[in-house]
């Protein structure tokens, strides 16, 4: 390909925060960042909430509307969010000498349904920068949402960016499994922002986690342990196949609860407990196969990356199915770090807002038009 177009921006210095829907607690990562290149800096932590608001995040997140209708209660969890937001920003910027030049905060996902245009992180962003004084870039999904997008996924021009890093330029994804699993492809060499397409393709680990919770007092199927004891019911696996979502094309979006009526059908709710687990793995690997199916062409590479890269099972039930020449990477393979590749994608999204830079298309969320995302609040 021809002479790749350089941005003349001076990389930033940039602390990108995310915490997932599962509320375990803030990923934060400090990166150099212009936007288009990444630097990592080996600078990142992990932080628990605190145990009350974790708890206030379960409850908003399993009955939203209840929760939300009561303004005060709202009002004090926004409020809790953010300083554990301060907290981590703290621990993290005491690793550095570094000056800071830019917060990304992506908050707390309570809601997402973008069918209706609605959409919930929970966080102040400008109690956020006063606290740290610093510039914070946050609620990156609105601008998106109010141009006719789906808010979601984020990731695609990210990955991107990683897959640039890697040297690989031929037609790829990047699949991340967590409660959802999204895929996003990059056709061969197109510049950045260009030739990109993503998607949500199915459920990932929520509905096993919840399952696993419901039926085995564990968090998750380690390794894909009791998956694999089990029975998988491919009869009911192919029912699940028939969900009106695996007929859409283009861009399209998922909660962690879409499917969730499946756990109550009658056929399923009398399985035994492991094969439940099995025939649900089962579910995750055919929704994943389905999606790499629909894409413009067979990838060459497919870079694995989320929570259900340990889940054994499931991954190699998706390469028995797919049968093509595809590579499978993980995410260390490219120098990444599946741990905080959101947090990273946060601090890249925050430099694009702050030049100008496009981070949603109409082909990864269905939006109008290229959409600058976030809002920045300055430190008063």
């Amino acid at each position: 390909g021809g002479a790749t177009k350089m941005s003349h921006n001076t990389p930033l210095i940039i602390i990108g925060l995310m915490s997932g829907t599962s509320a375990d607690g803030i990923d934060a990562a400090i990166i150099q960042t212009d936007g288009e290149h990444i630097e990592r800096l080996g600078i990142q932590l992990c932080m628990p909430y605190q145990y009350q608001v974790h708890k206030a995040v379960s409850a908003a997140r399993q009955n939203p509307a209840d929760f939300l209708a009561d303004p005060h209660k709202t009002q004090a969890l926004i409020r809790a969010i953010t300083t554990d937001h301060v907290q981590a920003v703290k621990a993290v910027m005491k690793q550095t000498e570094l000056h800071i030049d830019l917060i990304g905060f992506h908050g707390q996902t309570v809601y997402h349904n973008p069918d209706i245009g609605r959409t919930i992180q929970l966080g102040d962003g400008q109690l956020l920068a006063s606290l740290t004084q610093t510039p914070v870039i946050f609620d990156f999904r609105e601008a998106d949402m109010r141009a006719g997008g789906q808010g979601a996924p984020l990731a695609p021009i990210y990955h991107q960016i990683l897959l640039r890093h890697a040297g690989i330029d031929t037609a790829a994804c990047i699949l991340n499994i967590g409660g959802v699993s999204n895929l996003s492809f990059i056709s061969g060499n197109a510049p950045i922002g260009k030739g990109l397409i993503g998607f949500d393709t199915g459920p990932g680990n929520g509905m096993i986690d919840d399952v696993m919770q419901a039926e085995f007092s564990l968090p998750y199927d380690e390794g894909g342990r009791i998956a694999a004891s089990g029975n998988v019911h491919q009869g009911l696996v192919d029912q699940m196949m028939e969900e009106p979502y695996f007929e859409r094309k283009g861009p399209r979006s998922l909660d962690r609860a879409s499917f969730n009526t499946i756990l109550q059908w009658p056929a399923f709710a009398s399985l035994l407990p492991a094969d439940k687990i099995a025939t649900l793995t089962a579910f995750a690997a055919a929704s994943i196969c389905h999606g790499i199916k629909t894409l413009p062409a067979i990838p060459s590479h497919i870079v694995l990356a989320g929570g259900g890269v340990h889940n054994h099972t499931l991954i190699s039930m998706i390469k028995k199915s797919l049968k093509t020449q595809t590579r499978f990477l993980l995410a260390q393979d490219i120098d990444a770090d599946s741990d905080f590749i959101e947090a990273e994608l946060i601090a890249v999204l925050a430099a694009r807002h702050h030049y100008g830079l496009a981070s949603t298309f109409p082909q990864t969320t269905g939006v109008s038009s290229p959409q600058i995302c976030g809002r920045l609040a300055p430190p008063r």
